[in-house]
C-alpha cells in the first residue's frame, strides 16, 4: 500500500517583502528630491524678489532728496519775495508755490513706486499742504505780517525735513541688508538631509540586491548636491549685484543728496538773515557748519562749484557783518553764474547729474542678476525632476528583478 504522505506537506514559501519595500522607496526618493527642489526654487525666487527692490531704494532716496530740496527752495523763494516786496503773484512768490507743487507730485510718485512707504508719505503730504498754505499766506503780505508767518513756515519745514530724513534712514538701513534669503541655510540642510535619505535607501537596496551602487539613486544624490551648488551660485550672484546697487551706487546717491541738503540749509540761513536783517554769531556758525558738511559730502563725489559758493558766502558775510543790508540784498538775489544763487544752482545741477547716473547703474546690475537667477531657477527645476525620475527608475530596475 502507498505510504501516507499527509504528514509531509511542504508549507508555501513566504512572499518576498522586497518588492513592496522598493515601491515605498520609490516614493520616498522621489519626494526627497522634489522637496529639496521645491525649497531651492523658493529660495531663488525669494532672491529675485529681493533684488527687485534694490534699484528702487536708490531711486526712492534720490526722489526724497528732491522733495527736500523743493520744500527748502519754496521757503527760500518765499523769503526772497518778501525781501523784494513782491505782490502775491510775483515771480518769486509764484516760483515758491510751484516748488511745493513739485514736491507734492514727487511724494505721490514715491508712494506709487514703493507702497510700503505710503503711510509715511501720506503724513508728509498732509504736512506739506499745511506748509504750502502758510507760505501762500506770507507772500504778498506786509512785511510785519509776513515775518511771523514765515517763521511758522520755517518750523513746518524743519519738521518736514526731519520726517524725510527718517524715511531716508529707513531706506539706508534696508540698503545695508544684503540679499540673503532666510531660507538659504535651510535649503542646504534640507538637501543634505534628503541626500542622506537617498543614501540610506541605496544601502537598503544594496543589502537586498548585493550590488553596491545603484546608478539611479547615485544620480539622485548628485542632483541633490547640485541643487546646493546652484542655490549657492544664486546667492553669490545676488550679493554681487547688491554690492553694485545697494552699496556703491546707493552711497553716491546719499552723498549727492547730503551735499544738496546742507547747501540748501546754508542758503536758508543766509536768506533768513537778510530777511530779518540779523546776522549774529549763531547764524554765522550755523552757516559755516552747513557749508563744511556740504563740502565733505560733495568731495566724495568730486562735485564742483562749492568753492564759488563759499566765496560768495564770504562776501555776503562781510556785507552783513558791516550792516550793509542793501548790498547784501543785491548779492543774495543776484542770479549770475558766480553769485551765491548761481553757484548753488551749479552744485545742485552737478549733483543731480551724478545722482541720476548712480540710479541708472543701480538698476542695471540687479536686472542682469535677476535674468541669471531665472536660468538658475529653471535649472533647479530640471535637476529636481530629472533626479527624481532617475531615482525612481533606478529602483524600478531592481523591482523588475523580483517580478
Amino acid at each position: 500500500m502507498p505510504a501516507d504522505t499527509s504528514s509531509f506537506d511542504i508549507a508555501p514559501p513566504v512572499p518576498s517583502r522586497t518588492p513592496r519595500l522598493l515601491q515605498r522607496l520609490q516614493v520616498v526618493v522621489a519626494l526627497a528630491v522634489l522637496i529639496a527642489g521645491a525649497m531651492s526654487t523658493w529660495v531663488i525666487a525669494d532672491l529675485r524678489g529681493d533684488l527687485a527692490s534694490a534699484p528702487n531704494l536708490a531711486q526712492q532716496y534720490a526722489r526724497l532728496g528732491e522733495v527736500q530740496h523743493d520744500l527748502s527752495a519754496a521757503a527760500r523763494l518765499a523769503k526772497v519775495s518778501v525781501i523784494l516786496g513782491e505782490a502775491a503773484d510775483g515771480a518769486n512768490a509764484a516760483a515758491a508755490i510751484d516748488q511745493v507743487v513739485a514736491a507734492s507730485g514727487l511724494l505721490v510718485e514715491s508712494a506709487k513706486e514703493r507702497p510700503q512707504d505710503a503711510a509715511a508719505l501720506q503724513a508728509i503730504g498732509g504736512d506739506t499742504l499745511r506748509y504750502s498754505l502758510t507760505l501762500a499766506s506770507a507772500v504778498g503780505s506786509p512785511r510785519t505780517q509776513a515775518l511771523p508767518r514765515l517763521a511758522v513756515a520755517q518750523k513746518q519745514l524743519d519738521a518736514l525735513l526731519g520726517q524725510l530724513d527718517d524715511l531716508q534712514a529707513q531706506l539706508a538701513a534696508e540698503a545695508d541688508a544684503r540679499p540673503w534669503s532666510q531660507g538659504t541655510p535651510a535649503v542646504w540642510l534640507v538637501c543634505l538631509a534628503m541626500a542622506a535619505v537617498v543614501v540610506w535607501a541605496s544601502w537598503l537596496v544594496a543589502q537586498r540586491s548585493h550590488r553596491v551602487v545603484n546608478l539611479g539613486l547615485a544620480a539622485a544624490v548628485v542632483a541633490l548636491l547640485s541643487m546646493i551648488g546652484i542655490t549657492a551660485a544664486a546667492q553669490g550672484a545676488a550679493v554681487s549685484a547688491s554690492e553694485a546697487s545697494r552699496s556703491t551706487q546707493f552711497a553716491r546717491v546719499v552723498n549727492t543728496t547730503a551735499a544738496v541738503r546742507h547747501l540748501d540749509a546754508a542758503q536758508q540761513v543766509l536768506t533768513t538773515a537778510v530777511l530779518t536783517q540779523t546776522w549774529d554769531a549763531t547764524a554765522q556758525a550755523n552757516t559755516t557748519t552747513e557749508v563744511k558738511s556740504a563740502t565733505a559730502a560733495a568731495s566724495k563725489e568730486n562735485l564742483t562749484g562749492l568753492s564759488s559758493f563759499t566765496n560768495a558766502r564770504d562776501s555776503l558775510d562781510t556785507q552783513m557783518s558791516k550792516g550793509e543790508w542793501k548790498a547784501a540784498t543785491s548779492a543774495l538775489t543776484d542770479t549770475a553764474k558766480k553769485s551765491l544763487s548761481g553757484a548753488a544752482q551749479a552744485v545742485r545741477d552737478n549733483a543731480r547729474s551724478v545722482s541720476d547716473g548712480a540710479v541708472t547703474i543701480a538698476s542695471a546690475a540687479p536686472t542682469s542678476a535677476r535674468a541669471t537667477l531665472v536660468v538658475q531657477l529653471v535649472l533647479v527645476i530640471v535637476v529636481a525632476l530629472v533626479g527624481a525620475a532617475l531615482g525612481v527608475l533606478g529602483l524600478y530596475q531592481r523591482l523588475t528583478e523580483y517580478r
